[in-house]
């Protein structure tokens, strides 16, 4: 076997044996696939060349590539096989209608023999059982023996297509004989056998046929081939490792996971083969690293669900190993650091990376424990009923309330003996959806859009551009209209909403629907004598669906109607509208690229944006946006709307939001366009006609609503001109209160709180003092086993710092020995545990051991370090249980 190949070396010498061969170099294509909607992720190493195979003229006849990749299909096996990864890289070496078998098969054989070093009499081959052509060349131009060449069905020698379509065929496997000491021992154990013995190296897919969505397959018109070795298998091989996560690249990332272990006080798991745990959190933080360098970022959705279920994967496997403190952002700087030769773009977003994955660990932290304490009450209340299924709406409730993905609850109920009704989990989410549809009907909105089936009518919006250009305060005349007798018959059956308004539609429209996160216009509709106030408009299709706040009024079908809108909302909606633009266009500039808009929501007196970022913006950084965004204001750049197809939009790099449904014609705004462009984005929402419309923008606030998400809130034009005098106001105030000039306020302030911050640390001293007096005197009672000295007691701490305080001074009193000391704040029963460091050393006693052991005689639960730990919750009324308890814990422990 070849001995001492760096993964480095094994990566340039795969890329010249074929580049010598006439193959082009491609990069790696991102995870995230483009133009195939039938994947999640880039799966295989043909992926990105799906189109080749069937293309007229592809843009290269043969390729080469190192391609990164994501699977979910052996999520469940990662860490319980050497073999198995969520992330993995896949050598591949591709022809579109050039090369066929003969070559790929030679070429295949020598690389691994002749270049990588592999032995011949260890090698096994499996081929279709129908492909008699790839078995002749194995046997006449390679000289294999035909004794170790494999026959095989569909099950094991066919593959693809990647998604639910493409090129697909036949497959030739070339596997490594492991030795009998991994298999089964069975007589007939050979390639294709579910034991570890043969170990595949790689395989040289055929391309002969593609297949349609619907199964349906034709020959395609130049078969091609799609050869594919596992990186990490290969070098898994060469290097002689246990699994694939045990290479040069992955060792690093396994001993972070052990020194993590073991500075949180857990046991540190050997060096020699590593446990499931360490694989998965290994596994995990590699794959979510890859993702979040791509700017595939934790959500709820889509590819972001994915990377948020392994996220909060690793963190449950952490708390098994006893860390319960955020720490895969820590090892995802090593995945970055031992990856980073190949992959320089993970160092270029280390930071980035780290910021994301410790956002999601310490959003799921928040609510880990209490779901956790939810879901062994439920699992207690099931096994006293003798039932073994954890029912779907209680398993939605896990998810929806604490943030346990599916996955996350059927795994902690497998460990228990329990499965999880999935039906019944999909039809609360299914339920919710339609509660969610329902109340955004609510109010205003309680006509649903059920009511309006089997209508024809449609409404046009006339109101992109208002007929007359009128001042703030006024209204304008606007298209007269048109009821449809289809609206008419809805109107009478669903006549009143749940606040007594009618809903209404009109053939066409001056206002604005509520869409794109823009509020609705407002207005009157005057219909012969009669004005009425239309206070909502609702998009229900191809109609609006027109609020009015006057139950007894009946718009008769047919009647004539002159529209009128709030020139005046219409004008600040607008104002706030295209500041939106500005703003993503300033964070994207001031932030970087991997700002993108998550919402938004423009109405007439303020706007709210929501973007991905993983850090509170800084005062520098908010004012440097503020300035970006009031510069292009100044400015007074155009504000062009146009119309082009939707393949035009995204050519020109207009931005659109992932996952919204665009129409083959789309409206594109263009801020900037004819001078230096500042903002291009897809857009059906009203704007003005030039920046220096909006007169001023001003950012209100900046927090965070989501992991990942911050949120800004601003106001622009005469708000923000009024948000200014308010400010200079306030500074006039201090002035008088503090008496002082305005440019000494921020000193006085300084000096004031040191003022402050000194007189509470007297009082906590204070507070400290008599707190520890009090445990001086509790220490006289310490019981005594074994030469230990253990000592449990209720104290009248008022917070969790004054009973740490209270705790740190028992562990420093004991001299060699353990002790509990408990707590009734506000927040409830509180618990620590501390042991002295002598016995810590010894591996006597844990605090960690003792303080969940006494908080589960409450029903409580808690954990921490080898020498403090920390619990809380539970029953009150156990507390004296729970302290009387440590005693008999405290002493079994020593004994054992």
């Amino acid at each position: 076997m070849p001995d001492g190949m760096s993964s480095s070396e094994i990566r340039r010498l795969f890329i010249d044996f074929f580049t010598e061969r006439g193959h082009d170099k491609v990069e790696s294509a991102p995870l995230r696939p483009r133009d195939d909607p039938t994947l999640l992720f880039t799966s295989a190493g043909m992926v990105p060349f799906k189109s080749y195979y069937v293309d007229e003229n592809p843009p290269f006849k043969r390729v080469v590539s190192i391609q990164r990749c994501l699977r979910l299909s052996d999520l469940d096996e990662v860490g319980h096989t050497p073999y198995h990864a969520t992330f993995f890289e896949m050598l591949g070496n591709f022809s579109f209608g050039d090369y066929f078998k003969e070559e790929a098969i030679e070429w295949g054989w020598e690389f691994l023999t002749e270049v990588i070093g592999l032995p011949s009499d260890r090698l096994w081959v499996t081929v279709h059982k129908d492909d008699t052509a790839a078995a002749d060349i194995w046997r006449t131009r390679v000289k294999f023996p035909v004794e170790r060449i494999v026959p095989l069905g569909d099950k094991h020698n066919f593959w693809g297509p990647a998604g639910d379509s493409g090129p697909c065929g036949p497959c030739s496997e070339i596997h490594l004989d492991m030795g009998p000491q991994v298999g089964c021992g069975r007589p007939d154990c050979g390639p294709g056998c579910d034991c570890d013995r043969f170990f595949e190296i790689g395989n040289v897919v055929f391309p002969q046929f593609l297949q349609r969505t619907d199964g349906t397959r034709e020959p395609l018109k130049r078969p091609g081939i799609d050869t594919g070795m596992g990186f990490e298998r290969l070098a898994s091989v060469v290097q002689g490792a246990g699994s694939i996560h045990e290479i040069d690249t992955g060792l690093p990332v396994l001993s972070a996971v052990r020194d993590e272990t073991e500075a949180a006080g857990g046991t540190r798991p050997p060096e020699g083969k590593p446990g499931t745990e360490l694989i998965v959190i290994a596994d995990h933080v590699r794959a979510a690293s890859f993702a979040i360098a791509e700017n595939i970022l934790p959500s709820n959705e889509a590819q972001g669900y994915v990377i948020r279920r392994l996220i909060r994967r690793a963190v449950r496997r952490g708390l098994v190993l006893g860390i319960e403190e955020p720490f895969l952002y820590r090892v995802s700087g090593v995945v970055a650091e031992t990856m980073g030769e190949a992959h320089p773009h993970l160092l270029q977003k280390r930071e980035h990376i780290a910021l994301v994955i410790k956002s999601e660990e310490e959003r799921f932290h928040e609510t880990l424990t209490q779901g956790s304490a939810v879901f062994e009450d439920m699992i207690e209340s099931l096994g006293k009923s003798g039932s073994r299924i954890v029912p779907g709406d209680v398993a939605f409730s896990l998810y929806d309330t604490y943030g346990f993905p599916l996955d996350l609850t059927g795994e902690m109920a497998t460990e228990r003996g329990f499965t999880v009704d999935q039906e019944g989990f999909r039809a609360a989410m299914e339920e919710q959806k339609e509660r969610g549809r329902a109340s955004s009907l609510r109010g205003a909105r309680s006509v649903g859009a059920g009511a309006w089936e089997g209508q024809r009518a449609q409404t046009t919006f006339v109101g992109h551009e208002l007929p007359c250009a009128c001042g703030d305060g006024s209204e304008c005349e606007t298209t007269e209209t048109l009821l449809s007798d289809a609206v008419a018959t809805v109107v009478a059956e669903a006549r009143r909403t749940s606040d007594d308004g009618v809903e209404f539609t009109l053939t066409e429209s001056p206002f604005y629907a509520e869409s794109g996160g823009q509020v609705a216009d407002t207005g009157t509709l005057t219909v012969g004598d009669a004005v009425i106030d239309v206070v909502n408009v609702l998009s229900r299709g191809e109609r609006y669906a027109h609020v009015a706040s006057d139950p007894d009024r009946v718009v008769s079908p047919g009647a004539r109607a002159g529209a009128r809108v709030d020139v005046a909302r219409r004008r600040r909606i607008e104002k706030n509208h295209t500041a939106t633009h500005l703003l993503q266009a300033a964070l994207q500039g001031e932030l970087g690229d991997h700002v993108h808009q998550s919402g938004s929501w423009v109405g007439a007196d303020r706007l709210r944006f929501d973007f991905t970022h993983f850090a509170e913006l800084s005062g520098r950084e908010m004012a440097a946006i503020e300035d970006r965004v009031n510069a292009w204001v100044r400015a007074d750049v155009p504000v062009t709307p146009e119309s082009m197809t939707l393949d035009a939009a995204l050519e020109r790099g207009a931005m659109a939001l992932f996952g919204e449904k665009y129409g083959s014609e789309v409206r594109v705004i263009c801020i900037g366009c004819n001078e230096s462009e500042v903002s291009l984005e897809l857009c059906g929402g009203t704007h003005v006609e030039r920046t220096g419309e909006i007169g001023a923008f001003a950012i209100v606030s900046e927090a965070s609503v989501a992991a990942g998400v911050r949120r800004i809130e601003a106001v622009t034009g005469r708000t923000a001109s009024a948000r200014a005098r308010h400010d200079a106001e306030l500074v006039r105030e201090f002035v008088d209160v503090l008496k002082a000039a305005p440019a000494e306020l921020l000193t006085k302030a300084r000096e004031l709180a040191a003022e402050t911050s000194k007189l509470r640390k007297a009082i906590e001293k204070e507070k400290q003092r008599a707190a520890g007096g009090s445990i001086d005197s509790l220490t006289d009672g310490a019981r005594e086993v074994a030469g230990v000295r253990l000592l449990s007691a209720r104290t009248d701490a008022p917070d969790i710092k004054t009973l740490r305080g209270q705790a740190d001074r028992l562990r420093d009193r004991l001299g060699s020995g353990a002790g509990l000391l408990a707590a009734v704040t506000k927040g409830g029963v509180i618990l620590i545990a501390v042991v002295t460091d002598d016995l810590v050393k010894q591996g006597t006693l844990k605090a960690g051991d003792i303080v969940r052991e006494a908080a589960a005689v409450m029903g409580g639960r808690g954990g921490g370090k080898a020498h403090l730990a920390q619990a809380g919750g539970g029953d009150p009324a156990k507390l004296e249980q729970a302290l009387e308890g440590f005693y008999e814990i405290a002493e079994r422990l020593i004994g054992g």
